[in-house]
């Protein structure tokens, strides 16, 4: 049976320094929020493998999402109101030396606007807002965060 998914392009890193472009598919209704089913969504799921489509290959592969460092996306794949929350500018160092830059969007309250805060109250995978593509991080491979 075949079920009719939205593509998203997007390019995973994974934990052995490989990089693979692929097509995410994404539902037209999303279950937790109003409007279509987003790469986040998808990645911060109780599924542990999830099918993408390999673009250069042009065939799909089950792939452990634990074992991605970082999803770089072609284009913003938020919901639109997500901007209009509070910021959070950081500097992020990666387990294997990379230093990024960006800012994090949260609902949580004014008091709780610590990074420590924020990352212990977001799943697994967090989105990065950056001037260049936007990242969704695996907290799993960020070695140190601090304000910018």
């Amino acid at each position: 049976m075949r079920v009719d998914k939205l593509k998203k392009v997007a390019t995973v890193r994974v934990s052995t320094g490989g990089r693979l472009d692929v097509n995410f598919f994404l539902g037209y209704s999303s279950e937790i929020h109003p409007g279509r089913e987003l790469i986040i969504d998808v990645l911060n799921s109780k599924r542990s493998f999830i099918p993408l489509e390999d673009i250069l290959k042009d065939e799909i592969l089950m792939i452990g999402k634990n074992r991605f460092m970082e999803v770089e996306l072609s284009e913003r794949d938020l919901l639109p109101e997500t901007l209009e929350a509070r910021e959070i500018s950081v500097q992020i160092e990666l387990i294997d030396g990379e230093v990024i830059e960006g800012s994090f969007y949260t609902e949580l309250p004014p008091d709780k606007l610590r990074l420590s805060d924020y990352l212990n109250h977001t799943p697994q995978f967090i989105y990065l807002c950056r001037e260049q593509a936007d990242l969704i991080l695996n907290k799993d491979f960020i070695l140190s965060l601090k304000h910018r």
